[in-house]
């Protein structure tokens, strides 16, 4: 009676590429190193996932969990970069003697 819809199913790798960004940021509280590892995970997945949504000409979807997926990634990259260094740099002011006095 009202026509029927076109199902696209999702791209598997834009679902993970969402997912493993999403874990990326809490991650990056953890010294900084694993929300790096998998904000750039999710950067890859979300760059695969749309070349392979684009290769498909429309039978597949997911391109936007993708680019989400690739954003939250790149975020907790910026930051996880950032908290590390922060962290590297307190570790070595602390650690730093001054001058002694005799």
């Amino acid at each position: 009676m009202f026509g029927q819809t076109a199902f696209r199913p999702n791209e598997g790798m834009a679902t993970a590429a969402l997912v493993v960004g999403l874990f990326a940021l809490p991650a990056v509280s953890l010294y900084g190193v694993p929300g790096v590892i998998l904000g750039i995970t999710a950067i890859v997945l979300g760059l695969r996932a749309r070349g392979r949504i684009k290769r498909s000409a429309g039978a597949k979807g997911g391109a936007g969990a993708a680019l989400a997926g690739m954003i939250a990634g790149l975020c907790a990259v910026v930051l996880g970069a950032m908290w590390a260094l922060y962290l590297t740099l307190l570790y070595l002011a602390m650690t730093q003697t001054g001058p002694q006095s005799t």
